[in-house]
């Protein structure tokens, strides 16, 4: 940069600029820049250089994501933003976690402990956020997602040192007699350890976009019932880099909550939580449901008895699984008294509908017995999803009808050309492992044989 000049500079994750501190092999390169610029080395930063060498420059900044020292100073970018000639835009949204801003708000209320409502517990059918007690069904259950989906990592604070850096053959993380590494290259671990063997620090995954991340938070971060606070354990943080130079413990602590919230938000379908310390997984209990226990997506409210059903305004028909093909009449003359309530809140058209799931192949959704809202399906990808499914080779034994409610996978192939099926999988989501797959061959099917009827969006009634 001290020979470049430019027009226009685009600076992603500006949070990460650096400054003079803890610089380790970089203080060298550091100098010779600031030296060239003419700037003072020991009161600049990487930030100062963006300035110097272009016209104008597009930060893209995020305070909650500064996660160590070596971090150009907060104050910094407060200025930059308070001067005459800059304009600032916010960013409303975000576009990695399917649980949107939602879910970006939840892990700030998480982890700065600011829930206004002390009850409150997550509940998003579009993201997976579960919390785990045993270690074994979170390793197990992360790596099953790896096997589905790929690009699904566990990360961990910084609270276990780097064995295995000089002994390939150690462990750095045991967790209920569990052993696990650190990630054994620095560089690209995202995409080296496609087995989900390793573990990977806030260094080695920050900028990057997985499926599912596993969250192991680490001895360093504990809870306090008695002050009901999060609090840090400083001797149990292990980044010599990220500490070396702080005396004051609430700024260790901003800068290991932040890294939590870094890693909390890197996994695009699901984010899964392990917590060493006991408190730590009690206070997040309380607002994360717990993986094999009951996930409720019910909303809680009552069905009024004196409101007028006003179809596809306030009401969905409701519709029996246990019917022969063809009930599925869409949009078509429907008896006011098979219209069902649906709660304020929840838009519907007139593609939605409901139906009363039968059985337990599905509980890890929605329970026996209860109404499920569903949008019919009009083309576009279905991987992943919940469905009903319409397959008249196939009787569900639950339903007693061709129609069966699963989620969707397909298996697909590449050519030059274009791509097929080879194989359509519906995969049961229960706490009973005696539910099996059905594996569907695409060249046996036809689309009188096989279809897809509505896609699952959220429970309605009990």
């Amino acid at each position: 940069m001290e020979y470049e000049s430019y027009d226009i500079l685009f600076v992603d994750e500006s949070h990460r600029l650096r400054k003079r501190v803890n610089l380790g092999p970089y203080f060298k390169i550091f100098d010779r820049v600031c030296n060239a610029l003419k700037l003072d080395k020991q009161n600049t930063s990487e930030l100062a250089w963006t300035q110097l060498r272009s016209n104008k420059v597009l930060y893209f900044y995020d305070a909650k994501q500064s996660i160590k020292p070596s971090d150009v100073d907060a104050i910094d970018f407060e200025n930059l933003k308070n001067a005459a000639n800059s304009i600032n835009v916010k960013l409303h949204s975000q576009f990695r976690v399917k649980g949107g801003n939602g879910f970006v708000d939840f892990v700030n209320n998480l982890l700065d402990n600011t829930f206004k409502d002390k009850e409150f517990k997550y509940n998003d059918i579009k993201y997976d956020l579960q919390m785990f007690e045993n270690f074994s069904d979170f390793v197990n259950e992360l790596r099953e997602k790896n096997q589905k989906h790929q690009l699904s990592r566990f990360i961990a604070g910084y609270a276990w040192p780097w064995i295995s850096q000089n002994d390939p053959s150690a462990f750095d993380i045991e967790i209920d007699n569990i052993k696990l590494k650190w990630n054994s290259t620095a560089s690209d671990y995202i995409n080296s350890d496609i087995n989900a063997q390793e573990v990977g620090c806030i260094h080695t995954t920050q900028g990057y976009d997985l499926n599912y991340a596993a969250i192991i938070f680490g001895p360093e971060i504990i809870y306090n019932p008695i002050s009901k606070e999060i609090e840090i354990v400083k001797e149990n943080y292990k980044d010599r880099n990220g500490s070396a130079t702080i005396r004051d413990n609430a700024i260790l602590k901003k800068y290991i909550v932040n890294i939590y919230k870094t890693i909390m938000l890197r996994g695009i379908l699901g984010c899964y939580i392990y917590a060493c310390d006991e408190n730590l997984r009690n206070y997040f209990k309380q607002h994360i449901h717990t993986f094999n226990k009951n996930k409720n997506t019910l909303i809680e409210i009552a069905e009024p008895k004196d409101i007028k059903l006003v179809p596809f305004e306030n009401s969905v028909p409701l519709y029996s699984l246990k019917v022969a093909a063809g009930e599925f009449k869409f949009n078509d003359s429907i008896p006011e008294e098979k219209f069902i309530f649906v709660p304020n809140g929840i838009r519907i058209t007139q593609d939605h509908f409901a139906c009363k799931i039968i059985g337990n192949s599905m509980n890890k959704i929605v329970q026996d017995g209860q109404i499920a809202l569903f949008k019919r399906y009009n083309g576009g990808s279905r991987n992943g999803l919940m469905v009903i499914a319409e397959y008249f080779d196939h009787q569900d034994l639950e339903y007693g009808s061709c129609y069966t409610f699963k989620e969707y996978y397909s298996q697909k192939a590449i050519d030059e050309e274009n791509w097929r099926h080879e194989k359509i999988i519906l995969k049961p989501k229960s706490f009973d492992s005696n539910y099996q797959d059905i594996v569907i061959d695409p060249n046996s099917i036809s689309e009188k044989t096989f279809s897809v009827i509505g896609i699952f969006e959220c429970v309605i009634k009990e």
